[in-house]
């Protein structure tokens, strides 16, 4: 009598179902994993690009420094406009005044943040869907206005003490607050005194 068996074909096909269905188990759960890697990375690319944008305008808005009395960089606010001088320019020497323009401008559907340097060559920095987007400027006495310098009240210093951009991220509202250093300073020009 001969007792060796080999397997039989339910056993085979039952074998074969369970490994099946274990490799269907493992392609998918390592399509998902790959498919959560995808979309972190994404995130986090859009995370550091929004981080450098929000970095770019308060970095050079906080350094805001004003001009001389007669001066052709002036602080001047608007409701999507801010240009003036500034010690943090994006293409230029840190600690050098210089002068420097934000926009927001609305086309085709979109608001786009520009920066403008002092050369007028235009960059654009953020683009949001609708045409929300404007700057407010505050004064030494806490309240808010579209554009500087107020067009009533005593007569403000050269430049607010905050500025205030409210757009979107992703669809998100965002509120860049940016404190000014020097917000009463006056510059004085030395070159014109007699020594």
């Amino acid at each position: 009598m001969n007792n060796k068996r080999g397997f039989t074909l339910l056993e085979m096909l039952v074998v074969l179902i369970l490994v099946g269905f274990i490799s269907t188990l493992l392609l998918q759960g390592f399509s998902y994993v790959l498919h959560l890697r995808f979309r972190f990375l994404v995130q986090l690319d859009d995370v550091q690009q929004g981080t450098l944008q929000e970095h770019w305008f308060r970095s050079t808005t906080a350094a805001i420094v004003t001009d001389y009395k007669n001066g052709e960089s002036i602080f001047q606010g608007k409701e999507r406009e801010l240009s003036g001088l500034t010690l943090a320019a994006l293409d230029a020497t840190l600690g050098v005044p210089t002068p420097f323009i934000w926009q927001l401008d609305y086309s085709d559907g979109f608001m786009v943040l520009r920066y403008q340097n002092s050369l007028g060559e235009k960059w654009e920095v953020a683009r949001w869907l609708g045409d929300e987007g404007h700057f407010r400027y505050m004064a030494r006495d806490g309240k808010w206005h579209d554009q500087w310098p107020p067009q009533f009240g005593t007569s403000p210093p050269q430049i607010p003490r905050v500025i205030l951009l409210l757009g979107k991220r992703r669809q998100s509202r965002i509120t860049w607050i940016v404190k000014l250093a020097e917000h009463d300073a006056t510059r004085i020009d030395y070159r014109l005194e007699d020594w």
